[in-house]
């Protein structure tokens, strides 16, 4: 499932194999403060938890608690893995960026230089301090390296109306 990250800097989308990846996600790269839209026409939006609901949430559309969830996909390998592909694919830009972006991946073979087009990629479009995307690719390093833990909190957003 492809999902636009809402929130008020630069855009991001990300990819996830199931919805409660997709929501610890969510939860992880915002503390609350993002969405996610789904582009996918079966995909699930997940709301902003800026005034909690986030176990009523968890219980509606995941049938467990916001507990059980957040222990399920932190812990489980297979759940865990997917995470990490999931947070890594934290992209800047819209759902037709995407395209462009991997059409240029493609092309490359070399690890290091794929790792380098990604990072330029990123640089070459941010124009916010609120960085999600490294923060994204710092939890998935935090993953890979064993911590229970690798949230890296999103600094505090203002909302304007």
């Amino acid at each position: 499932m492809l999902y636009e990250i809402i929130n008020p800097s630069d855009p991001y989308t990300i990819e996830a194999d199931s919805l409660a990846v997709a929501f610890v996600a969510c939860v992880f790269l915002g503390s609350g403060q993002y969405a996610f839209k789904a582009l996918d026409t079966d995909g699930v939006d997940i709301p902003l938890f800026l005034f909690g609901n986030t176990e009523e949430w968890c219980h509606d559309h995941l049938g467990e608690s916001f507990k059980s969830v957040i222990d399920r996909v932190t812990t489980e390998p297979a759940k865990r893995g997917e995470l990490e592909r999931c947070l890594d694919s934290c992209l800047i830009g819209h759902e037709e960026d995407r395209k462009t972006y991997q059409a240029g991946l493609d092309l490359i073979d070399d690890p290091a230089k794929r790792e380098r087009w990604r990072l330029r990629w990123h640089d070459d479009r941010l124009s916010s301090m609120n960085d999600i995307g490294t923060r994204a690719y710092g939890m998935v390093a935090a993953l890979r390296d064993g911590a229970r833990n690798p949230l890296i909190p999103a600094p505090n957003q203002v909302f304007a109306s």
